[in-house]
Order: C-alpha cells, then sequence, then structure tokens
C-alpha cells in the first residue's frame, strides 16, 4: 500500500509525499530492526539468568561434595596414622580385628580417581558463545579461572595417586568386606555373616605381610599424597564458596 502510493507520488510529481512515505518506510524498517534488537536483548538476558541460576546450583553441589570429601580425607588421614603405628610397632596392637579393618577402610577411601566439578552448565554457556553476553568483567574471568583450574587441580591429585588402596584390597581377606562396612548392607557383606571367616587369623595375615617394606613405603607414600589432597580440598573449597558468593551477588543484582 505505501508503495502503491509512493508510485503515485512519484507520477505525480508530489515530491512532498513520496519523501513523506520514504520516511515511513525507513522508520518501519528501523522500528522492526530496533524491536528485533530488543527481543534479542531481553532473551539473552534471560538465558544469562539461567545458566548463572543453574551455576549457582552446580557451585552448592561442589561445595557440599567437597565438604564431604575433605571430611573423609581427614577420617584417612587419622587412619593413615594409627595403621601406620600397628605396622611399626612389634606384637600384637590393642586395637580389635574389627575396628582395624574399619581402619583399613577409612585409609583406602578416595585414593582412586579423584572427582571433577560440576561442568556441563559452564561448558555449555562456553560452546554456545553466550559466555561474552555477561557484562561482569569479573564474574566472566572467575568462571573461567574456577572451572580451568578446578579440571588442572584434579589432574595434579590423579597425578599423586600411590598404589596404597590396591595393595589393601589385594592382601586383605575379602571376608573382611572392607567395602560398606559402615552402610545399612554390612550385615549382608561383612564377614559376620561368614562361619569360615576368621577376623583375628585375617588380621594377622595382613600384618604379617603389611610389616614387610613394601606396604610400609606405600603406607608413608600414601601419608605424604592424603596431606596433599587435604591442602587441595581447602582451596578448592574456598575458591567455590567465593565464587559462588559473586554469582550469588550478580544475580541479586539482575533480580533489583
Amino acid at each position: 500500500m505505501i508503495l502503491g502510493r509512493l508510485a503515485t507520488g512519484l507520477k505525480k510529481r508530489d515530491w512532498g509525499t513520496a519523501v513523506l512515505e520514504v520516511l515511513i518506510v525507513v522508520v518501519g524498517i528501523f522500528i522492526g530492526l530496533q524491536v528485533d534488537d530488543w527481543n534479542q536483548a531481553r532473551q539473552d538476558r534471560s538465558d544469562i539468568a539461567i545458566y548463572l541460576n543453574r551455576i549457582h546450583d552446580d557451585l552448592s553441589t561442589d561445595a557440599k561434595f567437597f565438604t564431604f570429601l575433605a571430611g573423609k580425607a581427614r577420617d584417612k588421614r587419622r587412619a593413615l596414622e594409627i595403621l601406620n603405628r600397628i605396622i611399626g610397632e612389634e606384637g600384637p596392637p590393642d586395637e580389635d580385628p574389627d575396628s582395624i579393618f574399619g581402619l583399613l577402610e577409612d585409609s583406602s577411601s578416595i585414593g582412586w580417581e579423584f572427582p571433577e566439578v560440576q561442568t556441563v552448565t559452564f561448558f555449555d554457556l562456553q560452546s554456545s558463545g553466550k559466555l561474552a553476553l555477561i557484562k561482569d568483567a569479573e564474574l566472566r574471568t572467575q568462571l573461567s579461572f574456577y572451572y580451568q583450574e578446578s579440571l588442572h587441580r584434579s589432574d595434579r591429585i590423579e597425578s599423586r595417586i600411590t598404589g596404597y588402596a590396591a595393595a589393601v584390597y589385594e592382601i586383605v581377606d575379602a571376608g573382611a568386606s572392607l567395602v560398606g562396612r559402615d552402610s545399612e548392607l554390612r550385615g549382608k557383606t561383612s564377614g559376620a555373616g561368614n562361619e569360615n571367616f576368621d577376623p583375628k587369623a585375617a588380621f594377622e595375615s595382613f600384618l604379617t605381610t603389611a610389616r614387610k617394606d613394601r606396604f610400609s613405603r606405600l603406607l608413608n607414600a600414601e601419608q605424604n599424597y592424603t596431606e596433599f589432597l587435604i591442602a587441595q580440598l581447602n582451596i578448592q573449597m574456598e575458591e567455590t564458596r567465593m565464587l559462588k558468593q559473586i554469582v550469588s551477588n550478580v544475580i541479586g543484582k539482575a533480580d533489583d
């Protein structure tokens, strides 16, 4: 319709009408593009808000999980210290076999592949190209640092894993059932349900083997690894706490 009026105005040499019609077309195109930009910006803000809330949830999960691991690592350190004393002494220990099997379970925990932080949301944000849409430069920097450093930390921890846990499971009688001794399944999995299992004999067999040099060296190496693990977990928990606070602040500003 506008083009028809424009053509009519040109034929009649009604320049005022022609110019007005052109202006209407140009303004209409400009407004349409502007509306598209506004809609895209609103969609981007909505997407970023969703991503940040998901990252906040991921960080909450990370914080709880690494706090749990830090507790297990401290239990592991204590168990290793007691076992080192028992193995270094001559004669039978004061602890009963069942208590020592519990120490062996604690000492061989988190001695395998070290778990990583929740990365799916961040990598999705990064691969989609939307990371650059976060206006807070500090947050962008902190997010990239946190996930890169956390993955590198996991690699550093795994590179120091010893053969201690495998050695424990190799020389301890399977009837002791180190796995799940403190769980509801203990009655179904422990040696208590096996009439042929002799805790005292199993412990004495373990102690004879463990007092050989190779196992003692592995135990010492595991103690060093555990100290390193605890230090790294403390750093991880602090970095998680700080980033969670930054994300919370940004989410709070977005909601105001």
